[in-house]
Order: structure tokens, then C-alpha cells, then sequence
């Protein structure tokens, strides 16, 4: 490698550098001239002026739904919605559980709950029932971390949903009107 080429190439890493510097302490260069247009454009390509964020408060909690199949045989399972077909779609279902947290309406919430539970008792025909769990990840901020605060996991929403049929089946062997 040429001399020039190597002091081309350390020009370029350190410029970078300084984008991500900027990126991450929330540098606004502004909009005036190009020299500055450029740099902020190639933050915006390259990802460099994201902040890199990797610390609560600014990366948000994790949200699971999990499920357990109670079969009519006593066995238990573990599920959940999302396929692992492909990671897009395991997004997309992410998404749709993340719609729990940003509903107020508690039957909005409801029959979300009970349309997933549907799901995975769809896929599980022999299943008495299904509860549904649905948890919240935590991670404290550096200060409360440094104050011996871990993270883990709270409990958000717990329900148990059964077979409708299999309610009404039930229901009547043992004398009970609907």
C-alpha cells in the first residue's frame, strides 16, 4: 500500500471518528455550508450520528408474551407467536404484542390477549387451556445500577383462557346451565 493511499485511508477513519464522536455527545453541527450538509449526511448514511444509546434510560424495556398449553393429558408447554420463519415476521408479531402496552382500554387489551390465546390454542387442538403471561424487562439506569439495583423481569398481565366448547362440554357433565 501506497504511502498516500495509507494516509488517505487514516484521513477517512479519522473523520469517521469524529462523526461518531459528535453522534454520540449530541453535537448539532447545523445546516450551514456544505462541509457541514456533508457531515451531517454521511452521519445519517452511515449510522455514526445515532448516539449509540446502549444504556437505560435511553434503551427501552423488553416486552415477552409467553404462553403455557395446559393439555388434557396433565402435560404442560411453553409457546409463543413468534414463528421463526423469518425475522421480519418475528417483528411484526413483536410489534403487534409491543400494541398491548400502548393500549389504555383494558377490553381493547382483553381481546388482544384472548385473539393471541386463540392462536396458540388453534395450534394446540388438545389443549384444555392457555395462560397468557405477558412481562416487562427492566434495566435500571447507570445510577441505580451503581446503587445495586439489577434488572429483571415484572410481571405485567397473566390470564387464562379456555376452549370455549370445552367450557360447555364441561359445564354440562357436571349439571351446570350455561
Amino acid at each position: 500500500m501506497g504511502r498516500r493511499r495509507a494516509i488517505l485511508l487514516l484521513a477517512a477513519a479519522a473523520a469517521h471518528l469524529v462523526v461518531v464522536c459528535l453522534g454520540a455527545l449530541h453535537v448539532h453541527i447545523g445546516d450551514e455550508g456544505w462541509a457541514r450538509r456533508a457531515v451531517k449526511y454521511y452521519g445519517l448514511l452511515s449510522g455514526a450520528d445515532s448516539g449509540y444509546s446502549f444504556f437505560a434510560p435511553g434503551v427501552g424495556a423488553t416486552r415477552s408474551a409467553s404462553f403455557q398449553v395446559n393439555g388434557a393429558d396433565g402435560k404442560i408447554a411453553a409457546d409463543v407467536l413468534e414463528t421463526g420463519v423469518s425475522g421480519e415476521a418475528d417483528i411484526r408479531v413483536r410489534n403487534i404484542i409491543g400494541m398491548f402496552w400502548l393500549e389504555e382500554d383494558q377490553m381493547v387489551r382483553r381481546s388482544l390477549v384472548a385473539s393471541w390465546a386463540g392462536k396458540v390454542l388453534a395450534r394446540h387442538p388438545d389443549a384444555d387451556s392457555v395462560v397468557v403471561q405477558l412481562d416487562t424487562f427492566e434495566l435500571p439506569s447507570m445510577a441505580e445500577y451503581r446503587e445495586g439495583k439489577a434488572a429483571g423481569w415484572n410481571l405485567d398481565y397473566r390470564a387464562k383462557f379456555v376452549h370455549r366448547a370445552k367450557l360447555l362440554r364441561a359445564q354440562q357433565s357436571n349439571g351446570a346451565v350455561p
